[in-house]
């Protein structure tokens, strides 16, 4: 018995050797081929039974799909043919900055913020507007005649766009990563080709930024000599709301060590530069001036191509040492939190770095490094954490918190204690979130969600629209066109606006006989046009049509949004092109005292002109949900 069941084992075990033995001679490898004669080759193949993924004629190039046997029968029938594997690629990697680290600013720490709509504006040498890494909005040169040749305000020099890197690279999967790489960022040329300017050129360019009204101003530029018309300048800046942020000076190891000018100065934030272990850069200023710390050794950042050449790479990319590159890391935190707190001001905003610093040196603020490392930091005593649930067009935030907390923004559906309803498209969906503190005072933080879908390549969460075509995507009353749009400015049809009516008020989608001749039973909207016109809520024309692809006027709409949902009007002429005799007159008077319009600006309503599918959106929103009014 024992020998009969060892003789089963062992012919159990061959059959499996053998099919792993199979399977490993069957299974396939991916392979381009090219070179030789393809028809040739093609013919041969298919006889073969050799499978042919795709063929591209024009490249000469097969890609198959072979087992290892197949392989070398067509490299000994073919030996002259090139056959490689499929190779694997991956898109280019982008770095954040190695100082990140030390001061909290990697994408995990300061994600979703990224400093988007914070205007930042570099006074330097320029910046290098050509460069792949850096997105320059807009600019200055206040050189006068030396300003650089095609954009007056590209860098000639490096420092400008080194600096601006630090700040604002991109992320664009290349190169680096700034930490707030979002911001709009602005080039004030100041200094010229060598590094140098003048008080004119110096506040000429603060000048400009006030007129156009920068956020932050990064001011990596120094002297060792008073300059009053500069003060003055800097201080009217500050008192416009202008952050301004100074490299402390690079003279640290010089007899004369104090901090330098305009850092001196006390509209202006002074920064310290430290090593990566925390220790003092060498050369970095002290004095009792110095309000911050941050690093600014070895910092990679951009540079100007054409300017590269000291480290023999040639990338756009270089490390430079100083205080002004430690400026830029305070710059690049206050544009983050500037974003983050649209409410504080520029002294509320210094105040909180310095509150939020990480102490080095002395206990308390020094002459080294201020209040100390300036830090990211990601989460406040007052700040309010919700629970998020996400449905298509819709994210529902709860609290279970006993602080008393208010949530505005666009879009926003307050819906019982604790819980709100915001309403929009595959996105970012901004709220700013007001919770009462100490004293009566709130505390204001922009919080910044993701919503998953309904996904719409021609549309964002920007547009006025937004919320209402999330809002009736929730509700199964709006659909997208394959491809993925909505064609929120393409006017709406007779049969878009009465399928869609025809959902929010619940009629079920089915195919049936239309009383129209030119709706067909399998009409997506044919159903719907029927249920309309029995319940009098629409009608056709006198030759028996519906005329389904013709364009709905504002009139028509008016009509059949005030049919649909029973609006009354109070027959007040509001607008100087609607009259009693007008067919859609009562009902365009229903959807003003139903607050759904006011028509526009200049009086009219505009009854024939036609309607596009965003504001038919907006409108039927707001008849459904008052918060939308």
């Amino acid at each position: 018995m024992k020998k009969y069941i060892t003789s089963i084992a062992i012919a159990l075990t061959l059959i499996f050797a053998l099919q792993l033995q199979t399977m490993a001679q069957e299974q396939q490898g991916e392979y381009l081929i090219s070179g030789g004669k393809q028809a040739e080759l093609m013919e041969y193949m298919k006889e073969s039974g050799m499978h042919i993924e795709k063929m591209y004629p024009s490249l000469d190039i097969l890609s198959v799909s072979l087992s290892s046997a197949e392989l070398a029968k067509l490299e000994k029938a073919f030996p002259n043919i090139v056959i490689q594997s499929n190779r694997s690629y991956q898109k280019s990697t982008e770095k954040d900055l190695a100082s990140s680290t030390l001061i909290n600013t990697t994408r995990g720490s300061t994600s979703p913020y990224t400093g988007k709509g914070v205007k930042v504006a570099v006074l330097d040498s320029g910046i290098d507007v050509k460069h792949r890494d850096l997105r320059v909005k807009g600019g200055y040169c206040s050189m006068k005649t030396e300003c650089a040749m095609v954009v007056s305000y590209d860098d000639d020099n490096g420092h400008g766009t080194h600096v601006a890197g630090v700040i604002a690279a991109l992320s664009n999967q290349t190169g680096i990563v700034g930490i707030a790489p979002s911001v709009e960022l602005y080039s004030i040329k100041a200094l010229n080709s060598f590094g140098v300017g003048t008080t004119n050129s110096l506040i000429d360019g603060i000048d400009w930024a006030m007129k156009q009204k920068i956020d932050i101003l990064n001011l990596s530029i120094t002297t060792d000599q008073d300059d009053p018309a500069l003060e003055k300048a800097l201080q009217k800046a500050y008192a416009q709301g202008v952050l301004i942020v100074a490299s402390g000076g690079n003279n640290g190891d010089q007899a004369n060590s104090t901090v330098m000018y305009p850092a001196k100065y006390d509209s202006v934030i002074a920064v310290a530069a430290v090593n990566a272990d925390l220790t003092k850069l060498k050369n970095s200023a002290v004095g009792k001036e110095i309000e911050i710390a941050a690093p600014g050794a070895s910092i990679f950042s951009t540079y100007p191509m054409k300017w590269d050449f000291e480290d023999g790479k040639a990338d756009g990319y270089t490390r430079l040492s100083g205080t002004s590159m430690a400026t830029a890391h305070v710059s690049g935190i206050l544009a983050l939190y500037k974003e983050r707190f649209p409410h504080m001001n520029n002294d509320e905003l210094r105040q909180l770095i310095a509150r939020t610093a990480k102490d080095l040196g002395k206990e308390g603020r020094d002459d080294v490094f201020g209040h100390g490392l300036i830090q990211y930091k990601p989460s406040f005593d007052n700040t309010v954490d919700f629970t998020v649930q996400s449905e298509p067009g819709k994210l529902t935030l709860q609290y279970s918190g006993n602080k008393d907390v208010q949530i505005d923004g666009a879009n926003v559906l307050h819906r019982t204690d604790g819980k709100w309803e915001i309403y929009g498209v595959a996105g970012d969906l901004e709220v700013l979130v007001k919770t009462k503190i100490d004293q009566g005072a709130v505390w204001q933080e922009k919080k910044i969600y993701k919503m998953p879908s309904p996904v719409f390549t021609d549309m964002n969460n920007s547009q006025r629209f937004a919320g209402s075509i999330g809002f009736l995507t929730y509700k199964g009353q709006l659909k997208g066109f394959p491809g993925g749009t909505i064609r929120p400015y393409e006017n709406i049809t007779r049969a878009e606006a009465a399928a869609i009516i025809g959902r929010a008020l619940g009629y079920p989608e089915k195919a049936t006989a239309v009383a129209f001749k030119d709706v067909s039973p399998t009409s997506f909207a044919g159903g719907y046009i029927q249920a309309l016109k029995e319940e009098k809520i629409l009608s056709g024309f006198k030759d028996g049509t519906f005329k389904p692809e013709q364009k709905v006027t504002r009139g028509e709409m008016a009509i059949l949004i005030s049919n649909a949902f029973k609006l009354k009007s109070d027959n007040v002429n509001r607008f100087t092109d609607s009259h009693p005799s007008m067919a859609s007159y009562s009902a365009v008077n229903a959807l003003v005292s139903a607050k759904i319009t006011n028509g526009y600006t200049d009086g009219t309503f505009k009854p024939n002109d036609q309607m596009s599918r965003a504001d038919f959106a907006v409108f039927l929103a707001r008849v459904q949900e008052d918060a939308f009014k």
